[in-house]
């Protein structure tokens, strides 16, 4: 018996080994998964918090110029879209800061600030950045980060995103601590491929959202041979450097280094190429205002004099405004009918399209799920004739029809008022000088199309 006892407690200490293992590695686990939570959160906090970030970081520059001490509440990081990703907890912030060389945190641990004044904007900024394109669909920071700080000490990564989608423009700015690593970038990482135009920032076409492919290799080479017949000198530049390429190109793969096809000049070299593109967009909307300016001559504003001959006419801001905000509809008697329904009515285009055949309905007044409405016409004769027609109309559609009078009518044509001034009231979406053009130009190609889209009819003789 008791060497059976000893047996099983024997057994019983075996199978506790492995699962005091499992508990142990488990606490290691997440032992290292808190640490390497804080040592991020830490790094994400002092780049905020740094001379580079703060430079440019206007909210957070505004919020520490607010505060007569300089802290900055810790909840408001917790609203970052980075933080978000890490952590919302404020108490594990301020463990993470603790040690910090670049921030403090205040007694309470729900404050923090810089240890050290922040110095004057670096002069030097467009020298030791480097403009990058035709990057990955999806690209990351953290992806630019590492693909750049081979050459260097990467301290500021910006990537442009579209407003209305997020998605990266497919361009970004990098960074470096000395121009010389910026100058080491641009000799090691610029690999553009051979198919991607030649000069810098000529993105690919798009048409409904959808890239336009390029030019065949064979069409292209065809169009630049044409092109560069009588630029010797031009030409043997482009090859030396395409051979300087071929050769930086065969070393990296000889080192084992990965090899990516981006586009990599000085920030300075950019600014010249965006000056030189602004001046192109200005001329070419000149040339499309003057080309819009033919095709739609601006009317002529006719003045009235009097026998004196001096203006008695409206001024001309006057008659602008009156062209910009044309006069609501005029009250007239007997012009509304109420129509009802014992189920909800169909919608706009149905009930105008089906009265449409009796008169000429100017406008339906019904909201989606009701079971009555208001129809506006012309004349008082058009909803006469409506309503004589209304034994017709119930039969097919089993409405009920009646003009508006006294008092109701009244009511109604102060709600026709009140909801026209509150539609012309309402903020509208500002354009700028160029999408308005753009847009203007958009319609006018549209309105030519349909006129010559019409057919031409000959009368018989």
């Amino acid at each position: 018996m008791a060497e059976s006892e000893k047996k099983t407690k024997g057994g019983d200490s075996s199978s506790r080994k492995p699962d005091e293992k499992k508990e142990e590695e488990e606490k290691k686990k997440k032992r290292y998964r808190v640490k390497q939570l804080l040592a991020d959160v830490q790094k994400q906090v002092e780049f905020w918090f740094g001379d580079v970030n703060l430079h440019k970081d206007r909210f957070l520059g505004q919020l520490i110029e607010e505060s007569r001490d300089g802290y900055v509440e810790i909840s408001v990081l917790t609203t970052f879209n980075r933080m978000k990703k890490l952590t919302t907890d404020v108490k594990l912030i301020a463990r993470a800061l603790k040690n910090s060389s670049v921030v403090e945190v205040n007694l309470e641990g729900t404050k923090l600030r810089r240890k050290h004044r922040l110095g004057e904007h670096p002069k030097d900024v467009d020298s030791r950045t480097v403009y990058v394109e035709l990057l990955p669909k999806n690209v990351t920071h953290s992806w630019i980060e590492r693909v750049f700080s081979k050459c260097g000490n990467v301290v500021y990564i910006s990537v442009p995103r579209y407003k209305s989608t997020g998605q990266p423009k497919g361009f970004a700015f990098v960074e470096f601590e000395s121009e010389e690593q910026s100058l080491k970038a641009i000799e090691m990482l610029n690999n553009p491929p051979e198919d991607a135009p030649r000069k810098a920032g000529i993105f690919p076409k798009t048409k409904k959202k959808r890239p336009v492919p390029l030019t065949s290799a064979a069409e292209a080479t065809q169009e630049t041979s044409e092109k560069e017949e009588g630029d010797l000198k031009k030409d043997d530049s482009l090859l030396k450097a395409k051979r300087k390429r071929k050769k930086k190109h065969k070393e990296r793969l000889k080192i084992g280094e990965e090899v990516i096809p981006l586009r990599v000049l000085s920030k300075k070299e950019w600014l010249v190429l965006k000056r030189e593109y602004l001046m192109l967009q200005k001329h070419s909307m000149a040339v499309l205002k003057k080309s819009m300016n033919r095709i739609t001559p601006k009317t002529e504003v006719a003045m009235d004099y009097d026998a004196s001959g001096q203006n008695s006419g409206l001024s001309l801001t006057l008659y602008k405004c009156r062209l910009e905000t044309p006069a609501g509809p005029q009250f007239e008697s007997g012009v509304i009918v109420k129509i009802t329904h014992t189920q909800p009515l169909p919608g706009r285009k149905y009930i105008k399209d089906a009265l449409s055949g009796v008169s000429a309905v100017m406008y339906v007044d019904i909201l989606e799920g009701d079971a009555e409405g208001h129809i506006r016409f012309r004349t008082p004769e058009d909803a006469k004739a409506v309503i004589t027609a209304q034994h017709e109309l119930q039969k097919k559609y089993s409405w009920k029809l009646d003009i508006l009078s006294g008092d109701h009518e009244q009511r109604y044509w102060q709600k026709i008022l009140v909801d026209r001034q509150a539609k012309l009231n309402r903020p509208r979406d500002k354009k700028r000088g160029t999408e308005k053009l753009i847009a203007k130009a958009e319609k006018i190609i549209i309105a030519r199309a349909k006129e010559a889209s019409k057919h031409i009819r000959f009368l018989d003789e």
